[in-house]
């Protein structure tokens, strides 16, 4: 599967609140950091499946992709996010791809 593959499989599964084939995209040791401070948000695929199970729970929760690009291994989306507060939020994703699966996801 492409880096780009990868990345719009985990959207498809994002939008569909499928936790399971959500958290087949990701690496097991798959870290999650804020990209203006590089914090470690939470690391590991059972912190990582908790976090978006809650995520899930929420029917509202949609993701609309403004725009992607990609350079080899790295794909980064402009993402418009409803369901996570109250209006619509405004993201990017930058998603790093190491052996098949998504390993490291930073949110701007």
């Amino acid at each position: 599967m492409t880096a780009l593959e990868l990345v719009q499989g985990q959207l498809d599964a994002y939008n569909a609140h499928d936790i399971d084939t959500f958290c087949t995209y990701f690496a097991d040791n798959v870290t999650v950091r804020d990209g203006r401070t590089q914090e470690c948000l939470f690391a590991g695929m059972e912190a990582f499946r908790e976090r978006y199970q809650n995520t899930f729970s929420n029917p509202e929760l949609h993701c609309h992709l403004l725009n992607r690009i990609e350079q080899d291994d790295i794909i980064i989306d402009h993402e418009e996010v409803t369901g996570i507060e109250e209006g619509l939020v405004y993201a990017i994703a930058a998603y790093q791809i190491e052996n098949g699966l998504i390993q490291q996801v930073t949110f701007y």
